[in-house]
């Protein structure tokens, strides 16, 4: 059974009524408590305070109060994130592909994904392959250079000498074994990547007969990216924050002075990116569905990036849906049971190509969703209702010495600071949960709501009485009670029109006596 702020303050009552809590010794302790009867029995007298009864929350959701003890519920959705593994292979287009040189000087076309423009890329790791076939009669020496990858500030080549034709097979060097690129920097010109050779014979110089060369890129990464990094999608996984604050609701109204669903999102790729929002609803104990409305939803929220100068550093944009943004108060007067959201980020979304962003192999954005539901607001017959198991009520009260009991008349004395009014019936029901009797004849007040100010704080403490008169009979049918069938009621001042925030150390006191009247 998951337990709401108001349900937890009306279960403290309920349970206070049988538990015998911090039993009063005396009649004069009694009379403290409100009770004054000629056979007065003493109950129970206790007191909590509203930061204990709020922090019974379940796993999703985290109770906080501010510097000034205003508490505040807090709901998060998952944490999700996307790696630059998960945007795109930018160096895809050359990997693995056997590429022929048809000069001695070759550009080989680059054409990145979906529009990218690469400026040049750090390499992490890869390696690079070339075949040719040589019919000459004596040594070939054969060196081949990529002008476009340079590491400590010369750029890669490779020697390879043959050997002399025997008019058996061509000579071919250098395929099977992958040359390591890791730690190059790929510098791409105009689209291309220049690889240029030469061959020269040992006796008789250039030699211009080589045949079939190939060259051949494998198993590219990159530490390191820079450049117009195109129009690409983070997908972020659709989730749920699940509020239970209204689990046990069954009718009344509320209103929130202050909500907000905050977007906490950290990003270290160095380009602009954009939210796409698809889906922002907040979903109705009854299964209704209100879409979020705000111009940002339309327009998208920008997220902060570092730039060229902040490699490796996370940004982060922590931005709020509220009242003055949005209609998300009229929403959560529906009585929300969770929040849905489906969240995608849109990079370079102004299509602006001057902006030469970059990305590493660690970069990642992330985000996450909070619903904050301050406790400030108001409450209008607000309705709760709950079932407790319990296996058998024992007063703890001999009766006997009274003599013959012809009803007994529970008084319920509470005094408050919770600016709450609050209402309570209690039905008495057997194990196949058959209601038998009840406590009071009707809903009943049992704690009326402190005064408060304009701001909604506290200024006096209330004090409130009430009776519940059980006949010897009823007595009897309420002992073999099996389930209580608890029904509580809240509204705050002036019949719920009044905002009012609740406090940590606001509380409750409550004293609990019996009367009973015996026949003379």
């Amino acid at each position: 059974m998951k337990l709401n702020i108001f349900f937890l303050l009306s279960l403290i009552i309920g349970v206070f009524l049988f538990s015998g809590c911090q039993k009063l010794e005396n009649l004069d302790d009694l009379e403290a408590s409100g009770i004054d009867a000629e056979y007065a029995i003493p109950l129970f007298s206790t007191e909590f305070e509203m930061g204990e009864v709020l922090e019974n929350f379940d796993e999703n959701s985290s109770v906080f109060f501010d510097e000034n003890g205003q508490a505040i519920l807090r709901y998060f959705g998952d944490f999700t994130s996307s790696g630059s593994a998960d945007l795109f292979e930018v160096l895809s287009d050359i990997d693995n592909v056997f590429l022929p040189l048809e000069d001695t000087i070759s550009a080989l076309p680059f054409v990145a994904p979906d529009g990218i423009t690469l400026d040049f890329a750090i390499l992490k790791s890869g390696g690079f392959r070339y075949a040719f076939a040589s019919e000459h009669e004596e040594d070939v020496t054969v060196t081949v250079a990529i002008p476009s990858l340079i590491r400590d500030g010369e750029i890669f080549s490779h020697t390879l000498n043959t050997v002399p034709y025997n008019d058996e097979l061509p000579v071919t060097g250098a395929l099977l074994t992958p040359l390591d690129l890791s730690g190059y920097t790929l510098n791409v010109e105009e689209d291309s990547i220049f690889v240029e050779f030469s061959a020269f014979r040992e006796t008789s110089g250039f030699a211009d007969t080589l045949s079939g060369f190939v060259v051949a890129f494998n198993d590219i990464t990159a530490s390191f990216i820079q450049g117009f990094l195109g129009n690409q999608v983070f997908e972020f996984e659709r989730d749920t924050i699940e509020i239970d604050f209204f689990e046990n609701w069954t009718e009344g109204t509320l209103r929130f002075e202050e909500p907000e669903i905050n977007f906490f999102v950290k990003n270290s790729f160095g380009f602009p990116v954009r939210s796409s929002i698809n889906v922002l609803d907040v979903i109705s104990v009854n299964d209704e569905i209100f879409p979020l409305s705000s111009p940002f939803i339309e327009a998208g929220i920008d997220f902060a990036y570092p730039d060229s100068s902040e490699i490796g550093t996370v940004k982060e944009t922590n931005f709020s849906f509220n009242n003055e943004n949005s209609n998300l108060s009229d929403l959560l007067e529906a009585v929300p049971k969770a929040v849905d959201y489906d969240v995608d980020g849109l990079t370079n979304p102004d299509g602006n190509t001057a902006i030469r962003g970059f990305m590493t192999d660690s970069s990642f954005l992330s985000l996450q969703v909070e619903a904050v539901l301050p406790v400030f607001g108001a409450v209008s017959n607000f309705n709760v209702f709950d079932t407790i198991r319990v296996e058998r009520f024992d007063f703890d009260v001999d009766f006997e010495e009274y003599g013959d009991i012809d009803y007994a008349e529970f008084k319920l004395f509470s005094e408050s600071n919770v600016p709450l009014n609050i209402d309570l019936q209690l039905f008495f029901a057997d194990e196949n949960e058959q209601i038998i009797d009840s406590l009071f004849t009707e809903i009943t007040p049992v704690v009326t709501a402190a005064t408060v100010d304009g701001d909604g704080n506290t200024l006096e403490v209330a004090t409130k009485e009430a009776f519940a008169r059980v006949t010897e009979g009823r007595f009897d049918r309420i002992r073999e009670a099996r389930n209580l069938f608890l029904q509580t009621r809240f509204s705050t001042p002036e019949s719920g029109m009044r905002s009012v925030r609740v406090t940590a150390d606001q509380n409750v006191k409550i004293g609990m006596g019996l009367k009973v009247g015996v026949s003379r």
